[in-house]
């Protein structure tokens, strides 16, 4: 999956020369917590969250709330943007943000802003590619670290004529070992789960605690 396949486009700016209470106005009005700054080229040039607007605030001690509200957007943003394109991969983005620590990241097009993904469009995402959303049922078996084990897997699940809708694969504990996770299109797994352990298999989801429930 690519950005642009996620990616808001209808993307609130606001100019440089704008005031804070501007922004925030914007912000609050769109329920949004990242406001992208732009040229009159729409090219983009800093960037301001609210985080930004009450880290930058004066004491309440100091009664210049309205002198601090008239200020200048450009006096606070962030200058440095970090930018992706729409045709990069979705988690690369997602490792990119993680890595600069940063909850959102502004996309632009031959120097031009045209979409901007967030944190919480990322974990939308992680939602649908995982099938979560979906009535499923979710196993989890630790395999050998070896080439085919998740083919193996697979046909198992197909001879019960269950569908996958979706399957993860991360390492295990145990270095020879890695975890598969499926999602299946089936509310009982049992079936499954016995001809996996009459295979070999461990099962680590659903546990054992859990099926004598």
């Amino acid at each position: 999956m690519i950005i642009k396949d996620i990616m808001i486009t209808d993307v609130k700016v606001s100019s440089p020369h704008a005031t804070l209470k501007d922004a925030l106005q914007v912000m609050v009005s769109n329920e949004i917590r990242h406001l992208p700054i732009v040229n009159d080229e729409n090219e983009i040039i800093g960037i301001i969250s609210d985080r930004d607007i009450k880290d930058a605030s004066p004491s309440i001690f100091d009664n210049k709330e309205n002198e601090f509200l008239n200020k200048q957007i450009e006096d606070i943003m962030i200058k440095d943007v970090l930018t992706a394109l729409p045709n990069d991969f979705v988690e690369d983005a997602a490792k990119y943000m993680t890595d600069n620590q940063i909850s959102c990241l502004p996309i632009e097009d031959n120097g031009k802003l045209i979409g901007i993904i967030t944190e919480t469009d990322l974990l939308f995402t992680l939602v649908k590619l995982t099938g979560a959303d979906l009535p499923s049922s979710r196993l989890e078996i630790e395999v050998p670290n070896l080439s085919g084990m998740l083919s193996d897997v697979a046909t198992i699940i197909k001879s019960h004529n269950v569908n996958i809708h979706s399957v993860l694969v991360y390492p295990s504990s145990k270095n020879n070992k890695k975890v598969l996770v499926f999602r299946l299109q089936v509310m009982d797994v049992r079936q499954i789960t016995n001809t996996l352990k009459e295979k070999g298999y461990t099962i680590l989801w659903p546990s054992k605690m859990e099926r004598n429930i």
